[in-house]
């Protein structure tokens, strides 16, 4: 096996919420209850949902998946527009977002629910000023946003109040296994419990450090 190239890539893709690795329980039935309708939103003044935890946990892959699953959760259709995606990592200035979500929010809603679906990626780099703007957008009953953030205590605290918070942070070892053996046994590696642990534990709850760091680990032991 010396020299031999392993693809990480042997582990699908979540397709549903219910794929996701949570952290905790309560993560889980939070997006459960979301999805299902127990949780109505918009509602109460909330019409956001914050994904908030380490990188790497998959928060950007839920958030593009939620507004599927609410759709087809609660109404039992397919979502008819596509989200919008807003990466405020990519440059995007206060004024960029706020053009993108009244562009969005003037338009008619072809889902069964009614509602327009804006997914808003690391909403930490807009400014307290751009922040503020989208608290005043989120007062709508016309729209679901959902947000995510590695930096939740740099949010505006009227936002935070507008959103149900879903936390992503670490999933444990236990979780992260099957994932870790899946890519060890795609390089022909048998990943044993010791050194699971050690490499596991390495990744601080990263999804995407677990496959490369694993995939790492069984070149080595072909080398």
């Amino acid at each position: 096996m010396s020299g031999a190239v392993i693809n990480p890539i042997c582990v699908s893709a979540p397709q549903s919420v219910q794929d996701i690795i949570y952290g905790n329980e309560e993560s889980r039935l939070r997006i459960a209850d979301l999805v299902s309708g127990a949780e109505p939103l918009p509602a109460h003044g909330k019409s956001a949902v914050l994904l908030y935890g380490v990188s790497g946990t998959g928060k950007t892959t839920l958030a593009r998946l939620l507004p599927s699953a609410i759709e087809q959760g609660r109404w039992q259709q397919d979502l008819v527009l596509p989200e919008q995606l807003i990466e405020c990592q990519q440059g995007h200035t206060g004024p960029q977002v706020m053009q993108l979500i009244e562009r969005q929010l003037s338009r008619v809603s072809l889902n069964s629910s009614g509602l327009h679906y804006l997914v808003i990626d690391e909403v930490d780099n807009l400014t307290k000023s751009a922040q503020q703007s989208l608290k005043s957008a989120m007062n709508t009953r016309h729209a679901i946003f959902v947000l995510t953030t590695n930096h939740i205590s740099q949010l505006d605290r009227g936002m935070l109040d507008r959103c149900v918070l879903v936390e992503m942070n670490a999933a444990s070892v236990t979780q992260l296994a099957p994932i870790a053996r899946a890519v060890a046994a795609a390089g022909h590696v048998v990943l044993n419990d010791t050194d699971l642990q050690h490499v596991v534990s390495a990744c601080n709850g990263s999804l995407r450090n677990v496959i490369t760091n694993t995939a790492r680990w069984a070149r080595r032991q072909g080398q």
